[in-house]
């Protein structure tokens, strides 16, 4: 970059639509102006030397004139100017972002010099587009200037229904207005939806089921009350069962939609690029090799009661393979996450008493195992608050009853069980769920959920047994998570963006 008193030149290119935020040196004396004209120059450029956005951030220099006056301060956005116009000598399609006060480049023609005009009366006629919308959060800016003859483009995090007002198309996340030669206003409809809004719209309840005797394999978003960490109530559950449009993209990954919870947050079950990868990591335990019932606990103590084996100072295999997956995630991932939602590991006592013997032929079943076996009703609710974990866990085999599978029988037709193709998400592998199942001749069991050669088979596994099981994360979505495009479907998931 070379200069030449108070203008500075570089290389540049034909750059596609980019935010460039262009550094910028302010003198130590202030002046207050109505209007000022900026002059931008760029020079040496070619086709065959591009440079990117990020070389232009770095090296891009403007240099202004106030009144004919070289100076090398502009006025700020706190002084009430407005962008009004820019005027290329040789074709350069620029924009300005008046409300985030800086420069995104749509193409540059080499040697060129924009005058960018500035201006606190917005009546000033011009190459303005002016914005309302009814979610004016949803746009990247409601004010941008342009060339005679340019593009102003508006970036929404929803996918736009209708533009008025103006002579504009929508693509995709994009109201795109062209050939700009005056002032106009583009009123910008947006009909974006909560993930949780846009479920229940697409599959209205079918309420409460009235039995969990048999395989279930029907298509439907049906309710169940739920509660929270305290094992107060929460609200209303709507879960899914059979095998819905209920794709999500999320962190770069496909899941199924468990249920939207009793906060309005939604549950997300892993399943990998939708192929038969639907799980974290390689197969593994779900707890050290012992003859202690503690070892069925997502944490836990090894102690010689209940209330001392839920004291979990220590953290079971799966929950340490499902927390490195998580602190992996990008920050801006884990903020999308309900950190207070609720996953059960119900450690409760269902039938028999709590015993450490290794003697005992049949020593007793947890809750789950009576809810789920001899009882067959499945909940929501964990009795224990010992018991209740937040941010990240497993699905419950409770979850998996609500959404259609049984025990010890198959059923190939329920969502948990499919990926894209029809086929199992997990191949051969099965998977642990997070729920407790009996302790029996010294052998603590837990839930799990078999590969394809067992299609959705619900049943119980020791928490050593390795070779053949593998973990898939379950998460929640904030309630306020947005629908930004996809109607669920494994070719068209929902992909989500925050308010």
């Amino acid at each position: 970059m070379e200069k030449h008193g108070v203008q500075y030149y570089y290389n540049c290119g034909e750059i596609p639509h980019k935010v460039v935020r262009v550094e910028r040196e302010y003198m130590k004396r202030k002046i207050f102006l109505i209007s000022l004209v900026v002059i931008l120059i760029l020079t040496g450029c070619n086709k065959e030397e591009k440079e990117n956005t990020q070389t232009l951030e770095t090296n891009g220099m403007l240099s202004y004139t106030i009144d004919g006056e070289a100076t090398i301060e502009k006025p700020t956005k706190e002084e009430g100017y407005i962008v009004n116009k820019i005027v290329c000598a040789n074709g350069s399609d620029m924009m300005w972002d008046n409300d985030n006060w800086e420069v995104e480049l749509t193409s540059i023609k080499s040697n060129d010099v924009c005058m960018v005009d500035f201006t606190k009366d917005n009546n000033v006629p011009g190459y303005r587009i002016t914005v309302t919308s009814n979610d004016t959060s949803s746009l990247d800016s409601t004010s941008k200037a342009t060339t005679e003859k340019g593009t102003v483009i508006i970036y929404t995090k929803s996918v736009p229904t209708s533009v008025t007002g103006c002579d504009a198309r929508i693509e995709d996340n994009k109201v795109i207005v062209e050939n700009v030669t005056l002032n106009q206003t583009c009123n910008i409809i947006i009909n974006a939806k909560t993930l949780a809004n846009t479920i229940l719209a697409e599959y209205p309840s079918s309420g409460a089921r009235s039995s969990f005797d048999t395989v279930y394999g029907a298509t439907a978003l049906h309710e169940a009350t739920d509660y929270d960490e305290n094992g107060a109530f929460s609200g209303t559950s709507y879960y899914f069962t059979g095998n819905p449009n209920n794709w999500v993209s999320f962190a770069g990954s496909l899941w199924r939609i468990i249920r939207i919870n009793g906060n309005g947050s939604v549950r997300l079950l892993y399943a990998g690029s939708g192929g038969e990868d639907g799980y974290i990591g390689s197969v593994q335990t779900y707890n050290a090799t012992s003859s202690h019932p503690a070892y069925v606990g997502w944490k836990y103590t090894v102690g010689g009661s209940l209330v001392a084996d839920r004291a979990n100072s220590n953290k079971s295999e799966a929950y340490t393979t499902v927390e490195t997956w998580y602190n992996g995630l990008s920050i801006n991932n884990q903020n999308y996450i309900d950190t207070e939602a609720m996953y059960c590991n119900d450690r409760s006592i269902g039938r028999g008493f709590y015993t450490t013997s290794t003697s005992t032929v049949l020593a007793f079943d947890y809750a789950g195992y009576t809810r789920l076996i001899t009882n067959k009703t499945p909940t929501f609710e964990c009795s224990d608050t010992a018991d209740s974990f937040t941010t990240f866990g497993l699905m419950t085999a409770d979850e998996v009853a609500y959404a259609g599978g049984l025990i010890d029988i198959n059923n190939e037709s329920v969502y948990y069980y499919l990926n894209t193709s029809g086929g199992s998400s997990t191949g051969l592998f099965w998977w642990w769920t997070m729920s407790p199942s009996h302790f029996s001749a010294s052998l603590p069991l837990v839930f799990s959920v078999r590969g394809s050669s067992y299609p959705g088979y619900l049943g119980s596994t020791i928490v050593y047994s390795s070779g053949v099981l593998v973990i898939r994360p379950v998460v929640s979505l904030k309630s306020n998570v947005l629908v930004t495009r996809g109607d669920g479907s494994a070719n068209s998931p929902y992909e989500v963006n925050l308010p």
